[in-house]
């Protein structure tokens, strides 16, 4: 196969990544043995931030896992990009914003495997999302 080289319509960097806070409540083992998956909720709950002068957007996720209506983890997480000046570029363009919320949302997942090593809920990862339609409820957009 030949190499190809990439092009970037709109380029960017992560700058900032920092976790707020995170939470996890260890489950009992009697819950562990009776553990039914199909219970497993998870909550996202995404919000941006701009800076239209140094063209940096802030990507903040709050995830949540609930099981059986209890809160047995949580965290929360700011992703800062900066996104290369391109004349006429509006850094609210939905294409990035959905590219970026979707590289934000992975690396939380690699956070929350990371931080739960060694933990039950370990075993459970964060679901594959569509970071477009995301954006499209976000910003009241229809489909």
């Amino acid at each position: 196969m030949e190499s190809q080289k990439l092009k970037y319509e709109y380029p960017f960097r992560i700058i900032d990544l920092k976790t707020n806070s995170f939470f996890v409540q260890e489950i009992g083992d009697d819950e562990i043995e009776n553990f039914d998956a199909k219970k497993l909720e998870f909550g996202i709950r995404p919000s941006f931030g701009f800076d239209e002068k140094s063209n940096f957007v802030k990507v903040n996720f709050v995830i949540t896992y609930h099981y059986n209506e209890q809160e047995i983890l949580k965290i929360d997480v700011d992703t800062i990009f900066e996104c290369a000046v391109i004349k006429d570029f509006d850094i609210k363009n939905k294409n990035l914003l959905a590219t970026l919320l979707g590289i934000s949302f992975s690396t939380i997942r690699g956070i929350i495997l990371n931080r739960t090593i060694g933990s039950f809920i370990n075993k459970f990862y964060l679901p594959i999302i569509n970071p477009s339609e995301i954006i499209n409820e976000e910003f009241n957009d229809s489909k």
